[in-house]
């Protein structure tokens, strides 16, 4: 009995990382400094990451036995893997290509290790239908996986904002799609609203190193589970749809405008969200009911042609009417 709320007390171990930061972060060089885009006044700590990775590493360290070896060492190197290109990055910030094909390589080498990561077939519950992908599988399943740590990355611009986001997605696969991972998943809880009630504060950022570890485990996690046992794929979509299709949107719009798509700026829903309201709080908590409205109506209503274009309609319709007259440097 006592194993099954362990995982819950892990993060309390380290917990004392949190209570440190500024030490930390000042003996390892890890700080994000004010610029034109940043509003925040003094450097702030982007150690989020290493204490969120400290505790899903020793979780899984614990619960060694009910893993198969091809699940842990896939994990090591997609989720291990992205943490460390994001922690490189903040130190030293890498090109946007050298992120990319560094992503690509970390991610195709954990889907040669473990076949359950990656994605053969597709179920559609709009369709009625499991649809195979056959051979290209392979790159389908990286498409994937890169594209939401990018997406959660682009997300992260906001204080409170992606650690709302992935204690939401936790809580989902916890209470409702519950496997194997659910030791993981137990720990990733704790460990994420600790770290929220700093980050909330500006107190603590994830820092690169974050942002893609939290992707990482996301893309883990959903994909593990799915394979195990095949839901609708349009469940998929309503998880991941807001910030999902905001990511490609802003891409779209840069490559218009001949930018190249991974330049950083501040015209993300998140910021015309945040600097329409005064209040912060409102205005993440507004983000985050919109964001996940459609997937709060499926459990009443099954139709997901008509969820999947609810969730698009209220993503396009939330950016109309935010982005008109909010004067945001681009």
């Amino acid at each position: 009995m006592f194993l099954d709320y362990f995982p819950f007390i892990i993060p309390l171990i380290f917990f004392p990382i949190l209570i440190y930061h500024k030490q930390i972060s000042n003996a390892i060089g890890l700080l994000d400094y004010p610029d034109k885009r940043k509003k925040h006044l003094l450097p702030i700590p982007k150690i989020g990451g290493i204490y969120i990775f400290v505790s899903c590493i020793f979780s899984i360290i614990f619960f060694l036995n009910i893993y198969n070896e091809r699940l842990i060492f896939s994990f090591i190197v997609l989720v291990g893997g992205l943490f460390l290109i994001g922690f490189i990055d903040d130190k030293i910030e890498m090109k946007a290509t050298s992120r990319l094909i560094l992503q690509f390589a970390v991610t195709a080498i954990a889907i040669s290790i473990d076949f359950n990561l990656n994605i053969e077939n597709l179920k559609f519950g709009t369709l009625d239908k499991n649809i195979l992908i056959y051979n290209g599988s392979n790159l389908f399943t990286i498409f994937c996986i890169i594209s939401l740590v990018n997406a959660i990355n682009l997300a992260d611009g906001k204080d409170g904002l992606v650690a709302m986001i992935f204690i939401i997605f936790l809580l989902y696969f916890f209470i409702f799609i519950p496997s194997d991972l659910n030791h993981l998943i137990k720990a990733l809880i704790t460990s994420s609203i600790l770290f929220l009630f700093y980050n909330i504060k500006g107190r603590i950022f994830l820092g690169n190193s974050g942002s893609y570890l939290v992707g990482g485990l996301m893309s883990f996690i959903t994909i593990q589970n799915y394979n195990a046992e095949p839901y609708e794929i349009e469940i998929i979509f309503l998880i991941f749809s807001f910030y999902g299709l905001d990511m490609l949107r802003v891409y779209i719009e840069r490559l218009i405008r001949g930018v190249h798509p991974f330049t950083p700026e501040n015209n993300h829903l998140h910021n015309y969200l945040f600097n329409y309201f005064s209040n912060k709080y409102f205005a993440l908590m507004l983000y985050i009911i919109l964001a996940y409205a459609t997937l709060s109506l499926h459990f009443l209503y099954k139709n997901y042609f008509v969820l999947t274009a609810l969730s698009i309609s209220i993503y396009i319709l939330t950016l109309i009417y935010f982005k008109k007259d909010n004067n945001l440097s681009e």
